[in-house]
């Protein structure tokens, strides 16, 4: 991946997107359906954060090797590529969760038809869909953060972040993992 090329960013900004819009498009599907879409878009995930995941560690490694030719827009790029990494990570956790509402809808066919199933099916289905379209916006955020990379990539100078406050970014507590609230608890 050249970082220190717009339109190289602007292409993985446009995959991010295409992500965002097939996970949030596939939120309403039935789950049949769901489980082959999700097994898709984890794999298309995975491999967007194994991009992301190589493309900074070569340039720390080409900064090590060769300090020289690090210039700033490669810094630049880098750093997109790099703030890029912490929405799509957790957009990958969210369809890691959507795997476990999906398995809880499979659970919960196993059950007698009754109503308090019915509500547990219908309570984890929305939870599904609501993991879903969070992931998407995860998605969405990662692809305004490279499509920002590649808009600033060639401007001017600015005033550089300090050393605290790029730690500051990188360093963040990940929100907490949600509350296993949305799977069945039905009696049997």
């Amino acid at each position: 991946m050249d970082l220190d090329n717009p339109a190289h960013l602007r292409i993985l900004a446009t995959r991010l997107r295409d992500r965002a819009r097939a996970v949030a498009a596939a939120a309403p599907a039935p789950a049949g359906y769901l489980q082959n879409r999700i097994g898709d878009e984890t794999s298309n995930l995975a491999e967007l954060l194994d991009d992301l995941t190589y493309a900074v560690t070569w340039q720390l490694d080409e900064t090590a090797r060769h300090p020289h030719q690090h210039t700033p827009e490669l810094r630049r790029g880098t750093a997109a590529a790099a703030h890029a990494a912490i929405p799509v990570g957790l957009a990958l956790a969210g369809l890691g969760q959507a795997v476990a509402q999906l398995g809880a809808l499979h659970t919960l066919d196993a059950y007698e038809p009754t109503d308090e199933q019915q509500a547990a099916v219908q309570h984890t289905r929305q939870c599904l869909e609501k993991t879903l379209h969070a992931a998407s916006a995860q998605l969405a955020t990662a692809a305004q953060h490279m499509s920002q990379g590649a808009d600033h990539l060639h401007a001017p100078p600015r005033r550089p972040l300090s050393s605290s406050e790029v730690a500051a970014y990188a360093t963040a507590t990940l929100p907490p993992a949600p509350p296993p609230s949305c799977g069945p608890n039905p009696t049997r």
